[in-house]
């Protein structure tokens, strides 16, 4: 038994199609940007050392931040960051610090490449379960 099925939508109902999956990405677009930075954010934590001392540090004062849409591009994003506390000593920890006469002070951690490089399979993951959550409801 032979079937044959032509089928050719129309204008409008293509139209509606990518309506709909562009409600529905704006809708998801923030909580996919929330999980993105949650797991960067433990990827960073993981990164960075431990202290015994009584003060507060950076691996307990990292902040995930959606920013709005941006005025020039509409595009939002995540920003994983330190605390008004340490937000400071990021670049320092990160890149390293030198002394006057150019000698290593403190070597560089790096721990923002590398969390981002740690995470990134499960950022994939992330984005194509977005994608196809959009492309497929």
């Amino acid at each position: 038994m032979n079937v044959k099925l032509d089928y050719e939508p129309t204008l409008g109902a293509l139209v509606a199609d990518v309506l709909r999956c562009e409600k529905l990405a704006e809708t998801e677009q923030e909580a996919c940007l929330k999980e993105i930075g949650k797991v960067i954010k433990e990827e960073v934590k993981a990164l960075l050392p431990k202290s015994d001392e009584g003060h507060k540090h950076m691996r307990d004062d990292i902040k995930v931040t959606i920013d709005g849409k941006r005025k020039k591009t509409g595009a939002m994003g995540v920003v994983v960051h330190g605390g008004k506390d340490t937000a400071y000593k990021w670049h320092m920890l990160d890149d390293g610090t030198r002394n006057p006469n150019g000698t290593v002070h403190t070597k560089p951690l790096k721990f923002t490449t590398k969390a981002l490089k740690n995470a990134e399979a499960k950022v994939e993951k992330i984005v194509n379960d977005y994608v196809g959550k959009v492309t497929n409801a």
